[in-house]
């Protein structure tokens, strides 16, 4: 018989109306304030973009393939008219923590915490633009062994959903940081996760341990949608 379920590639689709959709309700406010400019430390982390930006669309028939986005985050001097970067406003993310949600309101397994270890430049300045000052990293959305195991195992499927991913990390001078980006993601049945090598940053869960019923990772497709505030 054959198969009458939609293509991926009809998944995708989907997936980057629901990111339309998602982003709005997506507008992260973190730590002491949504302008993420508060705290001790001379610079904020922002979210410039995630790659590709239609939404992440994770396929559970591709057991042995985690879902990964791929997030490019930016250090900013909070006062540049006053001061210029340092190699002590370099930033130094640690982890991340992902937190899924799905459209209906159903059960999503996690929160996932991954070890990460990405260095997020100070840049130089020239001519009064601040330049180098981005890194690009690989985070797991849907670890694999998440697809296999309940609540996603027995999720009607397509289902629209998000994911939150909240990095952490210190500055230079040991000042607490951390960004968060929200991320459409669509869920599906049938085809395969493609795999990106989010070129110029790590994947981060690779060497580092996972809470939230899974351990290990693997690379999978990147795909998404981002907004996200940080803080100092």
């Amino acid at each position: 018989m054959a198969d009458s379920r939609p293509t991926l590639r009809e998944h995708r689709a989907l997936g980057q109306r629901a990111g339309a959709l998602l982003l709005t309700s997506l507008l992260v406010a973190v730590g002491c304030s949504s302008s993420g400019q508060h705290g001790s430390a001379f610079v904020f982390l922002s979210v410039d973009s995630v790659s590709p930006p239609g939404g992440a669309t994770s396929s559970l028939a591709d057991r042995n393939t985690s879902t990964v986005a791929c997030v490019t985050l930016r250090n900013n001097l909070k006062n540049p008219t006053v001061t210029l970067p340092t190699g002590l406003d370099t930033v130094f993310l640690q982890s991340y923590t992902v937190q899924l949600s799905r459209s209906d309101g159903g059960p999503v397994p996690g929160p996932f915490t991954f070890g990460t270890s990405v260095t997020v430049p100070s840049g130089s300045v020239s001519n009064g633009a601040v330049s180098g000052n981005t890194a690009r990293v690989a985070v797991i959305l849907v670890p694999a062994q998440a697809k296999t195991q309940s609540p996603l195992s027995s999720m009607p499927l397509p289902m629209s959903g998000s994911a939150t991913v909240t990095f952490k990390g210190h500055d230079g001078r040991g000042q607490n940081l951390q960004a968060v980006a929200g991320i459409a993601v669509v869920f599906v049945g049938s085809g395969t996760d493609v795999i990106d090598a989010c070129a110029g940053g790590p994947i981060g869960g690779t060497t580092g341990g996972t809470t939230g019923g899974t351990t290990g990772a693997t690379t999978g497709a990147t795909t998404g949608a981002t907004t996200g505030a940080t803080t100092g």
